[in-house]
């Protein structure tokens, strides 16, 4: 086994019993699902061959901080874009991994590929092709007719 393997391993051990410990649903579907996807991102992310950071020019106000719902524009065009990027991956028969950066790593990020002052992105995304047999986890059925409402809630 190589040493990027064991490290991976160890970071999936890790999130596991991270994921464990802080999750208060106690949903173990949901629970299992990220415990086994979290750690498949990271890797995905890391090995991909495709990696697209979609930026936008955040012009007015700091994006945590609007002064008014249209300031949140340029953040909800972007993600617009990511939406119809998924689905024409998804059309094309791809599969698709995105990770939205948390703590420091939006920083660190747009450090490194030198982003210009006002400038924000979404998340981190890849596109690929599906792995063969790939673990598919738990999915909850969900009724649609139970979540529609007509006049009332």
């Amino acid at each position: 086994m190589t040493y990027s393997q064991t490290c991976c391993m160890r970071c999936t051990l890790q999130f596991k019993v991270l994921v464990s410990e802080v999750d208060e649903s106690g949903d173990k579907d949901k629970m299992a699902m990220f415990a086994d996807a979290l750690p498949k991102q990271q890797k995905m992310l890391m090995e991909s061959g495709l990696l697209i950071i979609p930026f936008f020019r955040q012009l007015t106000w700091p994006l945590l901080e609007p002064a008014e719902q249209s300031s949140l524009n340029y953040f909800a065009s972007a993600w617009c874009a990511l939406e119809n990027m998924l689905l024409v991956a998804t059309a094309e028969g791809l599969v698709a991994v995105f990770h939205i950066p948390v703590a420091d790593e939006a920083e660190k990020i747009k450090e490194i590929v030198n982003a210009p002052e006002g400038y924000e992105f979404t998340c981190l995304l890849t596109i690929g092709y599906p792995t063969e047999n790939a673990f598919l986890p738990k999915q909850k059925e969900i009724n649609a007719e139970d979540r529609i409402h007509y006049n009332v809630w």
